[in-house]
């Protein structure tokens, strides 16, 4: 196993069309996913969404950590992108940006597997695991 640049269009796969990734209001989350089918490259960027107008502002003032299976992601060396998520229910409705670490795992092996991401803004602190299991085909 091996992380990469990526972006979700260049995935085999989104692990957080697996898992539900939206998290509202700060606090410690622990969730568990479904199996995960198994691709060679599977998109593990995660981020955060805001209007348009206000993400670059959410973005500066947040800092950020990733761990895989108990192992420190160096998120910075990977950079972000957006992308618009039209007509976000979470938002209200309201079109926002999306913008999200291009973190990429080539060649997951099968089995049981976690992603962590701690995240602080103005709003209070996240913390947040989900709890994969990878298939062996």
């Amino acid at each position: 196993m091996r992380f990469v640049k990526g972006t979700v269009a260049t995935a085999d796969l989104k692990l957080f069309d697996t898992c539900n990734p939206v998290i509202l209001r700060s606090g410690t989350y622990s969730r568990r996913c479904g199996v995960v089918p198994r691709v060679k490259r599977l998109f593990i960027g995660y981020g955060a969404f805001a209007l348009p107008r206000k993400i670059d502002q959410l973005w500066s003032s947040s800092t950020w950590a990733a761990w895989f299976d108990g192992r420190r992601i160096r998120l910075p060396g990977f950079g972000w992108s957006d992308r618009t998520l039209s007509a976000f229910p979470p938002a209200g409705g309201k079109d926002v940006t999306l913008r999200e670490w291009r973190v990429m795992l080539v060649g997951a092996t099968p089995g049981r597997h976690t992603i962590r991401y701690r995240f602080r803004d103005p709003a209070g602190p996240i913390d947040a695991t989900w709890a994969f299991a990878m298939s062996a085909r």
